[in-house]
């Protein structure tokens, strides 16, 4: 097998792990969107700037209530439950929360306010950018936008963490289910020069297109662009054949069949073999690369169509020869 052959491979799995890893998320987000993981997450992490773990006095509570409430944070979210809110739209409805209905036109009334906040993160951390701010009001508001942000950040990589392990998991299940092998893809395609062939172009399509976003690419398409892969159970529904003996002809040897192979059929009479784990462990290098994500297979695809179209350079000699 040539180097380029290897490439080949490698593009071709980079496809595979591009669509399962934008199934992988489709399924994610709406999980997410049925369980308003991002709503929660949002709320509580609002919630927690003001009155920190619930906060025991009853005007910070009342500053937190009010605040998740404001026109400006809730939005024109039907149940007032919010999925993002700008760090200026948060600062405006939190000073005027402070300053009693009435935003103050100089940092003047606007200190006073704070220092009149019970004792607590809020008014330690205010009363820090209020100070830092001298007598700027738009440097006080950039400052709070700027405290707001950064709560968003950790919130975000927690998200970004808590979304890594739910793709492990969902990534697990998609592999399982639709019975998606890494060592038996790579087996076939070994084997079968046209479908390398046939997703090299699938490669260039993806890469002409764009990167795509989960949701936006159907899934009918996915799954039809996953077809010609040896996945789903439809593929080990017969007892795999003996090995045909030596004088039987070169026919066996360009057969694409994978090399091992696991049944419901065959595990429903208990019959298992050495084979069946690492069929196993082919879902679990599955997960692992779904868990990656669709934007790190996408990029690296798009470097490797890249490479595989650049190709050698063509020879000094015979481009003189040519003019």
């Amino acid at each position: 097998m040539t180097l380029s052959d290897v490439l080949t491979i490698a593009i071709a799995l980079m496809v595979t792990y591009t669509m399962m890893s934008l199934l992988a998320s489709t399924l994610q987000e709406q999980l997410s969107a049925v369980l308003s993981k991002r709503q929660k997450g949002l709320e509580a992490a609002i919630r927690g700037l003001i009155a920190p773990e619930g906060g025991e006095d009853g005007r910070l509570r009342e500053i937190a209530e009010q605040l998740y409430g404001h026109a400006l944070v809730s939005g024109p979210s039907p149940k007032g439950k919010p999925s993002y809110v700008p760090a200026r739209n948060f600062t405006l409805a939190l000073l005027t929360l402070i300053s009693e209905g009435s935003q103050a036109e100089s940092i003047v009334g606007l200190r006073e306010a704070v220092g009149k906040l019970p004792e607590g993160k809020l008014r330690q951390a205010l009363g820090t950018l209020v100070e830092s701010a001298g007598t700027d009001l738009d440097a006080f508001r950039t400052s709070v936008d700027g405290w707001y942000n950064q709560a968003m950040d950790r919130l975000n990589g927690q998200y970004t963490r808590h979304t890594q392990v739910w793709l492990l998991g969902i990534g697990f299940l998609l592999a399982a289910s639709l019975n998606v092998d890494t060592f038996t893809i790579v087996d076939t395609l070994m084997k079968s020069p046209q479908l390398r062939a046939e997703y090299e172009v699938k490669a260039q399509a993806w890469v002409k297109e764009g990167q795509p976003k989960p949701g936006e690419a159907p899934i009918s398409r996915i799954l039809s662009d996953l077809a010609p892969l040896p996945i789903g159970w439809q593929q080990c529904a017969a007892p795999v054949p003996p090995a045909p003996p030596a004088g039987a002809g070169a026919a066996a040897s360009d057969s694409t069949a994978p090399t091992h192979c696991v049944s419901w059929e065959r595990l429903g009479r208990g019959d298992l073999r050495l084979s069946d784990a690492l069929t196993v462990f082919g879902w679990i290098f599955t997960a692992v690369a779904i868990s990656f994500g669709a934007p790190f297979w996408f990029q690296l695809l798009n470097q490797l169509v890249n490479m595989r179209a650049a190709g050698p350079k063509p020879d000094a000699k015979d481009d003189k020869a040519k003019t």
